[in-house]
């Protein structure tokens, strides 16, 4: 058991390692909420020249990992020897989890790593998900499977003589600790005091991270892990590259003329040169002076800036493993087998997602059922999380493909149901007991109208009336 003190000691560890990893967390943040780098601006530049650097950024960062998270999506907890989803599965509907997911999700793909946090609440275990942003886990192995102890920021409060305090909760395996340490006092622990500290019931450190990818390093930092950080040098790259063509569109994109040989009037009250030449469909330039000379600047050509950003951005999709068609579009008019080869690539790495991420939703709800003294949901191993297939498949191959299994392999119809497209674990639940319905009303109206003959109307043994 952990002791006030050892909690102290657990956030200064936290605190110490938080410190290394928070600056690039918060670059990560900034970046998908397209508050970025600026392009290269002369330290002179007119308000005009600003404007355009402004527009310029561009933000696609949320694009990529939303297209990843979107095909990210628990549909139920089930046993390979039940169809029905396991007892656990009443605390994610107990939990809102169905909508709360995405967030962790999209937390672990943008930063490397979420965390969700099981502990006990006033009608069961409660299930929280949590931001690396406020959250730092510790754990001595690198490839350790459970955390060791985290600590979360909870936000500032005043102290007695008007003070600002910090709110920290410190998790380890036993207890939930919450310490108020005096802002930026954070190597002062004899000044730190602890004001709660509650057990958990559960037998480790109840915060279970979402890895998006496992570290093969002892240095490496979250953010490494993440999508967002590898496309950051791209994202500014795309921002240069627009800025360029937003300037060649704004000063040399339109033709020019220019004339020599001719002398410009200047009004006599302003001193100012008056236009002596205006364009316009139903007018014509006419000079006296046969040395005068006309001409144009030719405008700029915009193709080269628009290949090198679509270059930028095929880069991007190809690190990301986003099939280009999602960023640039242009694919109309396809069949269903030439999408479903333009999205291998990006099937392949949800597959990946939903294995590092199914484990840890089953670590979670194996808490939750601790938590709440489930021992035999404990114990279940085999339970898997079942994830929503978001594959690019046509309806009519899919029934087709489910139809042959069914009919060419003796694969049950009923298990396959709920591998049709758009069909959720409650769909298959009602399926089952309108299948079960009809059975009893058709075995009572076969009963009503004599075809079922009594050789098959079984006895109290359970043997056919009349058998041998």
């Amino acid at each position: 058991m952990y002791h006030m003190s050892d909690a102290r000691e657990l956030l200064l560890t936290g605190l110490a390692k938080r410190k290394r990893e928070m600056p690039e967390l918060i670059r990560v943040d900034k970046y998908m909420r397209g508050v970025q780098d600026m392009p290269y601006m002369p330290k002179k530049a007119e308000a005009e020249f600003r404007t355009l650097v402004a527009r310029s950024l561009e933000n696609w960062l949320p694009l990529i990992v939303g297209v990843v998270a979107q095909n990210l999506r628990v549909e139920g907890y089930r046993s390979a020897d039940n169809p029905d989803d396991v007892a656990p599965w009443g605390y994610w509907d107990a939990n809102q989890m169905d909508s709360r997911q995405n967030a962790v999700h999209r937390s672990a793909l943008t930063f490397g790593v979420g965390y969700v946090a099981a502990l006990p609440g006033d009608n069961g275990p409660a299930i929280r998900p949590m931001s690396p942003l406020s959250v730092t886990g510790m754990s001595e192995e690198l490839d350790a499977e459970w955390l060791d102890a985290a600590i979360r920021f909870l936000g500032n409060v005043k102290g007695e003589n008007g003070a600002k305090l910090e709110r920290w909760e410190v998790w380890d395996a036993e207890t939930v600790s919450e310490i108020l340490v005096p802002e930026g006092e954070y190597e002062r622990a004899d000044k730190w005091r602890v004001v709660r500290e509650d057990y958990h019931g559960a037998s480790r450190c109840p915060v279970v991270p979402f890895r998006n990818r496992w570290a093969d390093a002892p240095d490496t930092r979250p953010h490494e892990l993440g999508e967002v950080s590898p496309l950051i040098p791209i994202q500014d790259r795309l921002n240069e590259t627009t800025l360029n063509m937003k300037i060649a569109e704004s000063y040399s994109a339109f033709r020019q003329r220019w004339a020599s040989g001719i002398a410009i009037p200047r009004d006599p009250k302003t001193g100012l040169p008056i236009e002596t030449f205006r364009a316009a469909v139903d007018r014509m330039w006419m000079v006296e002076n046969k040395d005068v000379k006309f001409g144009e600047f030719g405008q700029t050509d915009l193709s080269g800036y628009l290949s090198s950003r679509e270059a930028a951005i095929k880069s991007m999709s190809a690190i990301a493993q986003v099939p280009p068609h999602y960023l640039l579009g242009g694919m109309v008019n396809i069949s269903a087998d030439a999408l479903t080869a333009a999205e291998s690539g990006l099937a392949r790495k949800v597959h990946e997602r939903q294995t590092m991420f199914g484990e840890a939703w089953e670590q979670v709800l194996r808490l939750a059922a601790e938590i709440d003294g489930k021992s035999a949901s404990v114990e279940d191993t085999s339970a898997r999380i079942i994830w929503h297939d978001a594959e690019a498949r046509s309806l009519s191959q899919t029934v087709d493909a489910l139809g042959k299994l069914s009919q060419m392999l003796g694969v049950p119809a009923e298990a396959l149901w709920e591998r049709v497209p758009g069909v959720t674990s409650f769909d298959v639940a009602a399926w089952r007991t309108a299948k079960e319905s009809k059975a009893t009303v058709d075995l009572v109206a076969q009963l009503m109208t004599g075809q079922h003959t009594s050789d098959n109307v079984p006895d109290d043994e359970g043997a056919p009336v009349g058998g041998e």
